[in-house]
């Protein structure tokens, strides 16, 4: 079923050992993926920020696995199995309280006071209701500084734009920042971007 829908409407794909093989290993990814969860084994590196004069103005959180015996596991590999599940909520959750954490020691440190740190959300994570008082609340319990940290979107959590509207202007009223990140590789056009309340 799952191949056929994958191939589009209106297909048939019949069964194969492959086939099987590849949903165990599915299976398995999933269990392991919701003990990594459960465990923590996620990592956040920072990936430096630069502007024209190559100077660091800031860090791009970047989300990596430590599986105990797969090593590093892309993000490639186990976001959209994320997002498939439902288990986005909460990696993404722990991002963003880690990198509020990581944020927060940096302003303490005044090589690293001035750096902005950016974070990617989620379309489901953004969608939720009450996403604007989750980062609120991560900012208060981590005492962050909310000028400081940079949300990026992608061009699909931005398809509602009433929705996008009042929850950037939320956050932006506290001085979080927000950026969109891949423009070009969805559906949106300047024209589009241009009502929105997006800072780069």
């Amino acid at each position: 079923m799952y191949q056929a829908k994958a191939a589009g409407r209106n297909a048939l794909r019949f069964f194969d050992p492959g086939m099987q093989a590849a949903i165990e290993a599915r299976a398995a990814l999933v269990r392991e993926l919701r003990a990594a969860v459960r465990e923590a084994q996620f990592l956040l590196y920072y990936q430096p920020q630069v502007d024209g004069a190559g100077r660091m103005t800031g860090v791009e959180a970047l989300l990596r696995w430590q599986h105990p015996q797969r090593g590093l596991v892309s993000p490639a590999t186990f976001v959209p199995l994320a997002e498939e599940t439902g288990l986005m909520r909460s990696v993404g959750h722990w991002v963003l309280e880690s990198a509020c954490r990581q944020l927060a020691a940096w302003q303490n440190r005044s090589e690293t006071a001035r750096l902005t740190l950016a974070v990617n959300i989620s379309a489901r994570q953004f969608r939720q209701p009450d996403f604007a008082d989750q980062v609120l609340a991560v900012l208060a319990r981590t005492s962050a500084d909310p000028r400081k940290l940079k949300l990026e979107l992608t061009e699909s959590v931005l398809l509602d734009a009433v929705d996008a509207v009042t929850k950037i202007t939320a956050l932006k009223a506290r001085g979080v920042g927000f950026s969109l990140d891949d423009f070009g590789t969805g559906y949106s056009s300047l024209s589009y971007l241009k009502q929105l309340p997006l800072d780069e």
